[in-house]
């Protein structure tokens, strides 16, 4: 599984969402949206409408995307306790 969180500079949500997945050992890669145009064009492509925005893989398929930080929803993704 692979876990890419498309976040921007000063967001606090991206902060919290961040803090959230290292406390649960989840490894995850984040992706500023402001600092990469790249990764702001993959975050438009993929219907990214605001941050932080994470996407779960399992190879190359995408199975869930989560926009905003949302601990339930993301537990229920990821499967934690």
């Amino acid at each position: 599984m692979e876990i890419i969180v498309y976040s921007s500079h000063g967001c606090g949500f991206c902060i919290k969402q961040k803090e959230f997945l290292s406390k649960k050992g989840i490894v995850f890669e984040e992706r500023d949206i402001n600092s990469n145009a790249q990764y702001f064009q993959e975050f438009k492509e993929l219907g990214g409408a605001g941050v932080p925005f994470t996407i779960v893989k399992e190879g190359d398929v995408i199975v869930s995307m989560v926009t905003g930080f949302k601990e339930l929803e993301l537990t229920k993704v990821l499967l934690l306790q």
